[in-house]
């Protein structure tokens, strides 16, 4: 009989402090209606820029919005013109480049890091530098080595070899690998800390 009433008496107080929690819809509800200026501005720009991009990629504006429904024609001039298939075949280069090359050279630097070899730090300084400076200042740096006037191939030619060619910021058919470089030299530096 003692147990009965002991479960009578507890149990208005388990409803009462269920009832006294609160929902999960008021929990940190300050940081909700905090957030909800930058989740709105968020959404305008990136679904109404959205939006806008495709109801405008159907009409034949160029420079300025026109609301002439054109259909499909744009995207037929679009590959059509060799420059986009040109562009296409660059960025699947580059990214299969990145991509695989960066994965594949940043776990190798991780697991000769993580072992014990000379000159540690000084990889480490190399393969990090691209974090700590900015991107205007690293591009820089790969336009001057990649400069045939006074890059890589300027020094080799003063060392003697007359005849060495590298210049892939000016030879169209090897610019995306020139600037697969630089891009490798960067992605490997944060695969290789990940690892």
């Amino acid at each position: 009989m003692q147990g009965r009433e002991c479960t009578a008496l507890t149990q208005p107080a388990d409803e009462m402090s269920k009832s006294a929690r609160p929902n999960l819809l008021f929990r940190n509800l300050n940081a909700k209606v905090a957030s909800i200026p930058m989740i709105l501005t968020a959404m305008v720009v990136f679904v109404g820029g959205t939006v806008w991009t495709v109801l405008y990629s159907f009409t034949n504006s160029k420079l300025l919005p026109r609301l002439n429904f054109v259909g499909l024609d744009q995207y037929y001039r679009l590959w059509a013109a060799p420059r986009w298939l040109i562009s296409i075949e660059n960025l699947l280069i580059y990214g299969a480049i990145s991509l695989v090359f960066s994965l594949v050279i940043g776990f190798l630097l991780a697991a000769l890091l993580d072992q014990k070899i000379r000159f540690e730090d000084t990889f480490r300084t190399i393969f990090l530098y691209p974090f700590a400076l900015s991107f205007i200042v690293t591009g820089l740096v790969w336009q001057w080595l990649l400069n045939p006037d006074f890059g890589i191939q300027h020094v080799v030619r003063d060392l003697g070899w007359t005849s060495f060619s590298f210049d892939p910021l000016y030879n169209s058919s090897i610019v995306i690998y020139g600037i697969s470089i630089a891009a490798l030299w960067q992605g490997t530096g944060l695969i290789m800390c990940l690892m």
